[in-house]
């Protein structure tokens, strides 16, 4: 028994559905081949989670809306542990998780945010659930994982001259998050959120918020 402990991949769930957390972790156990270490609703717990923790996961499946579960939570974006999650362990001077990425979303935008960021990999929660599994094999031989349906999608314009702030602009307004809401989470006022979008539009060619979710 021991020696089959060994070779159990850890991992970490974040995600604010606790019903889809708890049904891909049970999924995961009974394939007697992964062990849940922790699962967390939000930042604040996924920050605790990852200081604390010991050993640290071999991978982190992390959604991108936090807080979408719960009417009583402020939203927030998961994309941004990412980075976070770098810092933590570089402090705590131990190797830092590979990060799934598993969302709803299939924007081809918010999958290459996600791997510029540091996610190893990206799932939509409409994939089958062994496509978790084949993510996970994949980013531990060294590779790099998206969903077919997703790498089938084209990229309709190239967003490089854009600043690392209207970047996550973009994500947010694809996450149909208001211009108040995008505000709050990034502690903003409105009238910055709106600059940054016009400048967005001037980079992109774009002329309304919709085309900008759209594209």
């Amino acid at each position: 028994m021991s020696g089959e402990e060994l070779t159990m991949i850890s991992v970490v769930l974040i995600d604010d559905h606790s019903m889809l957390t708890n049904a891909i972790g049970v999924w995961l156990e009974a394939t007697g081949r992964f062990t849940i270490a922790g699962t967390a609703a939000g930042l604040a717990e996924a920050r605790t989670l990852m200081k604390e923790l010991e050993p640290l996961p071999q991978i982190v499946i992390l959604d991108i809306s936090l807080g979408s579960g719960n009417k009583a939570s402020v939203q927030e974006d998961g994309l941004t542990f990412i980075p976070e999650l770098k810092k933590i362990c570089k402090e705590r001077k131990a190797p830092t998780p590979d990060v799934l990425v598993c969302s709803m979303y299939e924007d081809p935008f918010l999958v290459q945010r996600a791997m510029d960021l540091g996610a190893k990999g990206y799932v939509a929660k409409s994939a089958v659930a062994g496509e978790i599994t084949a993510a996970i094999d994949a980013i531990l031989a060294g590779e790099t994982y998206t969903s077919v349906k997703i790498k089938k999608q084209d990229q309709k314009k190239t967003f490089l001259a854009l600043t690392r702030r209207e970047s996550e602009i973009v994500a947010l307004v694809k996450q149909s998050l208001s211009n108040q809401q995008i505000a709050k989470m990034l502690g903003l006022n409105n009238r910055t959120v709106d600059n940054h979008l016009r400048s967005i539009y001037e980079k992109t060619g774009i002329t309304s918020r919709k085309e900008l979710f759209d594209l």
